[in-house]
């Protein structure tokens, strides 16, 4: 057995792994890494990525666009999704606004009868 239950899970008493390294390990990983790249050296390496980003070079692109936006959190629309939205005037941001306010509006209503069963015992 892998110290899993049957749906998968990791059982009680398993520990689940070795977990994250210690600090100390992680200090001295950085520490080999900050003296085999300097400052200056990771300086011309940006440079280059960006004059290589600026002159074409799709992977120097990417490159940068992580470092300096991160990943996306979701999958960006297809062009043909924007075009049905456009055509059927459907707008997921003001769905999602939309969503908030009604359930905003629904807790409103539910917190007063909830107020009233705790008040008279009920709850």
């Amino acid at each position: 057995m892998d110290g899993r239950d049957e749906r998968g899970r990791f059982a009680p008493g398993n520990a689940g792994g070795p977990g994250r390294p210690r600090r100390d390990t992680e200090r001295a990983y950085l520490s080999m890494l900050a003296e085999a790249c300097p400052l200056e050296r990771w300086r011309a390496i940006v440079q280059r990525a960006v004059a290589d980003a600026a002159g074409g070079d799709a992977k120097a692109r990417e490159w940068l666009s992580t470092y300096l936006l991160g990943k996306p959190a979701g999958e960006a629309p297809t062009l043909h999704a924007l075009a049905v939205q456009e055509a059927t005037g459907y707008d997921p941001v003001q769905e999602a606004v939309a969503t908030v306010r009604g359930l905003d509006e629904l807790l409103r209503e539910l917190a007063p009868a909830e107020a009233r069963e705790v008040a008279s015992g009920g709850g």
